[in-house]
């Protein structure tokens, strides 16, 4: 587990480090220093990465180093056992010192192999965690980039039905419905032919007169 810990912050480090250098290239891009301060700044960071995978290295050997020791004292331990059990049957082992040290062999690779499993389990939850965590962290970016995309689709939709409902203002024009003289409303739906002129008539009004089949042509 320790191990694992600080691998894991490593190699998150390393990543950091990838992205600060794609800024850097980005700002050179743009202009915003020098190719000489990039140079420098690029090196310094660049060190940096280095010494970081370096290190990831080195703890990766001691890791399979510690793994490795690990499986060797079992395999003394499971030796010894074997060892101890034959001269038991051959008779130069007595039953009762048989049994206690097989018992305290038995323990020591117990141990030895709950420890193997610990780290084993340890590792398995670490990249369970970080994948969780990586899925997780992937999945809000797209559902928060899909609810934007709703909310802004959602408000198209509302402005538009809102333009087609509200009634609109045709250039300062009036109603003149000749039915209904004392009408000024300016939402005006068309236009009629009637005695020889084009009259605004708007919405409310239009829909009186549709509704009445008055004949206005002429």
């Amino acid at each position: 587990m320790f191990f694992t810990k600080i691998l894991t912050e490593l190699e998150s480090e390393v990543a950091s480090i990838k992205w600060k250098k794609e800024i850097l290239r980005a700002m050179l891009n743009e202009g915003k220093f020098s190719q000489s301060t990039f140079n420098v700044l690029n090196n310094i960071v660049s060190e940096v990465e280095t010494a970081a995978i370096n290190l990831i290295d080195k703890i990766e050997e001691s890791k399979k180093f510690w793994e490795n020791m690990a499986s060797e004292e079992t395999r003394i331990l499971e030796s010894l056992l074997v060892d101890l059990r034959f001269k038991n049957l051959i008779g130069e082992l007595d039953e009762w010192k048989w049994r206690s040290m097989s018992a305290t062999i038995e323990l020591g690779i117990d141990s030895i192999s709950a420890h193997n499993n610990k780290m084993v389990k340890s590792d398995k939850n670490d990249v369970d965690l970080k994948t969780n965590s990586s899925l997780k962290k992937r999945k809000n970016n797209v559902d928060s980039k899909q609810n934007r995309r709703n909310r802004v689709l959602k408000r198209r939709e509302e402005r538009f039905s809102e333009r087609l409902l509200k009634p609109k203002s045709s250039d300062g024009l009036r109603c003149m419905n000749p039915w209904k003289p004392n009408c000024r409303r300016t939402d005006i739906k068309l236009s009629i032919y009637y005695n020889g002129q084009f009259l605004p008539i708007c919405y409310e009004c239009w829909k009186e007169i549709s509704e009445k089949n008055i004949e206005f042509t002429g």
